[in-house]
């Protein structure tokens, strides 16, 4: 049986003393991995394990993020587990990574493993465990869900759609409304 393996969650989460992984502000550092944006990306496009309906923003700065909606949701790539909002933490303040994750991430060529039910089962079981969930029905080892593809908005797309910068390019005025009375011939 494999050993449960948590990324980024913080103390600043709330998150009990056996799952935090310390203080997130002792860990930012000026840069990270040589390879850090396909390990966003990697970590972006992982298989979701438990939604969570709540809005978060950043714990450092206090603003919003990519990833606010749903920010505690619970992903993984079948060994490691991470909040959805990981990515942005990692991103932003280049937090250090877990050496036998980074050696995953590259042997895996960056690309998101298939979840496969009879191999993902006892992993399951152990983070229903860890986390104390008692509404989780038992996984059904015999399903195979493929993700599908999907596009995730880079850090700098969403600043820019949440600031409602333009791109750079023509733009028309718009259509002049009518005045009134003049329809009418008057």
């Amino acid at each position: 049986m494999r050993v449960l393996r948590l990324l980024g969650f913080f103390d600043d989460f709330g998150y009990s003393s056996e799952l935090a992984a310390g203080p997130l502000r002792a860990q930012m550092q000026a840069s990270g991995e040589p390879d850090e944006a396909e390990i966003v990306e990697y970590l972006d496009v992982g298989h979701h394990l438990r939604y969570f309906m709540e809005a978060g923003v950043d714990v450092v700065t206090g603003e919003v993020h990519r990833h606010t909606s749903g920010c505690s949701s619970l992903v993984t790539d079948g060994m490691w587990v991470w909040r959805a909002d990981f990515a942005h933490y990692l991103e932003a303040y280049h937090v250090p990574l877990p050496a036998a994750f980074v050696a995953r991430v590259r042997e895996l060529r960056h690309r998101m493993p298939d979840l496969v039910g009879a191999d993902f089962a006892p992993v399951f079981d152990e983070i229903v465990l860890g986390f104390g969930w008692t509404d989780v029905e038992p996984w059904d080892a015999e399903s195979v869900l493929r993700p599908q593809s999907r596009a995730v908005s880079t850090r700098a797309e969403f600043v820019a759609r949440v600031r409602q910068e333009r791109p750079a390019g023509p733009w028309g005025k718009a259509p002049r409304k009518p005045r009134r009375g003049r329809e009418r011939g008057f």
